[in-house]
């Protein structure tokens, strides 16, 4: 199975992952060590971005300025991301939590009964788990594994580094290669147009199927 790998750190750490990094996630909220700031984003030019919300209100979430609600104890509750979900479901958006192997049933048991199901997905920790089965995990309704932490795996090597996982206090998880995925913008293909009068007008095509003048 294809998948990913992700890595994750707070501000304080964001430094310490490889640039060269398929895709990272980092938070939006929170105090200062925690929060990313722009330079750390900036980092990362060609790598996917995903934005995590770990406010108890989860406000930065359910307006879209995050990706990722974090369910976990001193972040948001399972009752405040029923509330988000539910707002976001109303925009017509797709939900994506953060949340422990230890609690994802009763999240999803939420979910269902409120009336979510089909519109959230899992981002689920699960540090018992080698790379291969929590890739393995990736199916259905789970989009992401975090399988790695510096407690749980204190001497891995960080995926395209060198230091340890101790040292660096990054995470590592895999997910499904399309989540979230850096996309290589389109450039636009130039062309010329003939009329019958012999005038001619710059064209262009992101896709070389439909054209508009050029500016």
């Amino acid at each position: 199975m294809s998948y990913a790998v992700m890595l994750d750190a707070i501000h304080a750490d964001a430094g310490n992952i490889p640039v060269t990094a398929a895709k990272v996630a980092g938070y939006v909220t929170g105090s200062s060590d925690i929060e990313w700031a722009p330079s750390d984003w900036a980092r990362f030019p060609s790598s996917g971005k995903v934005r995590i919300d770990q406010s108890p209100a989860l406000a930065a979430w359910a307006s879209g300025a995050a990706d990722v609600a974090d369910s976990e104890a001193g972040a948001a509750s399972q009752a405040s991301v029923i509330a988000a979900a539910l707002e976001r479901k109303a925009k017509g958006w797709w939900s994506f939590v953060y949340v422990s192997r230890d609690n994802l049933s009763a999240l999803q048991a939420a979910v269902t009964a409120a009336g979510l199901e089909g519109s959230v997905q899992y981002w689920v920790a699960d540090w018992s788990l080698s790379q291969e089965e929590a890739v393995a995990q990736l199916s259905g309704d789970i989009v992401a594994v975090q399988y790695a932490s510096p407690s749980s795996n204190p001497s891995t090597v960080v995926p395209g580094g060198s230091a340890a996982l101790s040292a660096a206090n990054i995470d590592i998880s895999v997910t499904v290669p399309s989540w979230f995925q850096f996309v290589v913008a389109a450039v636009p293909v130039q062309g010329l147009v003939v009329t019958d009068s012999l005038k001619t007008y710059p064209v262009s095509s992101l896709d070389e199927k439909t054209w508009t003048a050029a500016a």
